[in-house]
């Protein structure tokens, strides 16, 4: 089997797409890092010789491919191509495919059993699926309706309607293509669609299946023939019964209730505790043009200071509930850390001549907006942990802390909304059920809640302002229903 060695100037970020390699396969292809250089005081490089390491250590006569990411790490796999032993460097390839979209459709095609080539292909065309979602270009896989497929629409398959809130994305569509990778079987899926015609793709490449753009609510039919093709379409079928092993979430009452574990099956009743609303007003503040440095350097301190609460936000997360979940707050540090969104912010107020937190709070409330004015059901949920962020840094430019109040005896909470960062700050033994207001079931603070354990009704209404702080609480969360006063 075709292995896979990652290089990157950054240790951190070749253990991050490492990560999310491995939630792509499963007892697939084996995956070695090799990043940074030993130097405490200077950690970001590449080194040869720790690629050469990477590549015996997961080497295979099928072939090695390298994904590298910028600058010397190209340097570093060649010289590393160099010390090799030349039968085995004759077995790797390095790839100019994009380090991240490059190295997850890589080790799905490995882990497929596909050859050297074929892997290298796929990361090769990883970033195809972007561009047409972006409309940059056309698609050009088998995805295309007016292509011809290998195997008519009305051959032997199966049907199912799509429930996944994204749709397949990465992680379901990985699933189903490690599935269907080892039956021996022509298979094709197609994407039903009466006014674009039907749309079809290899449902082994994961590349080809994000180009089919499958949506919640589609239909799709795999089509299978050859010796295992009935073992293949069962495969497909027993995979699709799992919803393609993700948690989705479901409308019921009028609200929505993040289903999965057993825990949320439960009714749980107690006494509500109403969370208090905390908005930030920031009053339109004009300044003199001899404070516009004074107002940067108060904007840089208050982003170190929320990053600072980040990474104990994400080690918190990571001893609860692992990295998986951590990374949530890790992604919160990458979008706060952007040098082009501060220098955006430190811009705005010099030519607008007004505070940090009026810079600051335009910035972010557009990129807010533009998450809410999504299509998209989950990237439209990223708009809170924009304004999670926000809400943090303008308390710190305002000298003030961010803590959530825990109830005192277990208790339901009540909410308006509840930010990511306060969902894991809360308290498992005291905090037995939340019910929102507004809030999304796809947000991260949904997220956590459901790793927590604690479940969580959102988007009742204000029909949940009837309820009076220590009033008794019932909260059914299979049927979506919070009963007041029983």
């Amino acid at each position: 089997m075709v292995n896979i060695v990652v290089v990157s100037h950054s240790a951190k970020l070749a253990d991050g797409v490492a990560e999310l390699a491995a939630q792509m396969i499963q007892n697939g292809c084996r995956l070695a890092v090799a990043a940074g250089v030993d130097d405490p005081d200077h950690p970001i490089g590449t080194d040869a010789i720790k690629v050469m390491q990477a590549i015996e250590e997961v080497f295979d006569p099928s072939g090695v491919l390298i994904m590298m990411d910028l600058g010397s790490a190209l340097l570093s796999a060649e010289t590393a191509l160099e010390l090799l032993d030349p039968e085995m460097s004759a077995h790797v390839k390095a790839c100019s495919a994009p380090l991240v979209e490059g190295t997850l459709a890589a080790v799905v095609a490995a882990s497929a059993g596909a050859s050297l080539e074929a892997v290298e292909r796929e990361a090769q065309s990883a970033l195809q699926a972007k561009k047409a979602q972006l409309g940059e270009q056309e698609p050009t896989h088998a995805s295309t309706p007016n292509q011809a497929a290998p195997l008519s629409c009305n051959e032997q398959g199966v049907n199912w309607n799509v429930l996944n809130p994204n749709g397949l994305h990465v992680r379901p569509a990985a699933k189903l293509a490690n599935a269907l990778a080892s039956f021996d079987a022509e298979l094709v899926l197609y994407k039903i669609d009466d006014i674009k015609g039907n749309r079809h793709a290899d449902p082994r490449s994961l590349n080809q299946l994000a180009l089919l753009q499958v949506r919640k609510g589609d239909e799709i039919r795999l089509v299978a023939k050859g010796t295992q093709a009935n073992e293949a379409l069962a495969a497909f079928q027993q995979l699709a019964q799992t919803n393609f092993g993700e948690i989705i979430t479901s409308d019921i009452s009028g609200g929505l209730t993040l289903q999965g574990k057993s825990v949320m099956d439960t009714q749980v009743s107690a006494p509500a505790f109403v969370l208090p609303t905390q908005d930030i007003d920031v009053p339109d503040r004009s300044i003199l043009s001899d404070r516009v440095e004074i107002e940067q350097q108060r904007l840089r301190q208050a982003i170190a200071k929320t990053l600072q609460d980040l990474n104990r936000l994400a080690d918190r997360t990571n001893q609860l509930l692992g990295k998986q979940h951590a990374g949530i707050f890790g992604a919160h540090s990458m979008l706060i850390d952007d040098p082009d969104l501060q220098n955006s912010a430190f811009n705005h107020i010099a030519s607008q001549l007004c505070s940090a937190e009026t810079a600051w709070q335009t910035e972010l409330t557009e990129m807010a907006d533009a998450y809410r004015e999504l299509d998209d059901e989950y990237l439209q949920a990223r708009e809170l942990d924009i304004r999670d962020i926000l809400q943090r840094t303008l308390l710190h430019l305002a000298g003030e802390t961010q803590e959530i109040q825990n109830p005192s005896v277990p208790s339901i909470i009540l909410a308006r909304e509840l930010m990511p960062s306060d969902a894991i700050m809360l308290d498992r033994r005291l905090v037995l059920g939340i019910v929102l207001t507004q809030g999304n079931a796809l947000s991260h603070a949904a997220i956590l809640a459901n790793a927590m354990g604690i479940p969580m009704i959102v988007g009742v209404g204000d029909s949940l302002k009837q309820a009076q702080e220590g009033q008794k609480i019932t909260l059914n969360a299979a049927r979506g229903e919070v009963i007041l006063g029983c």
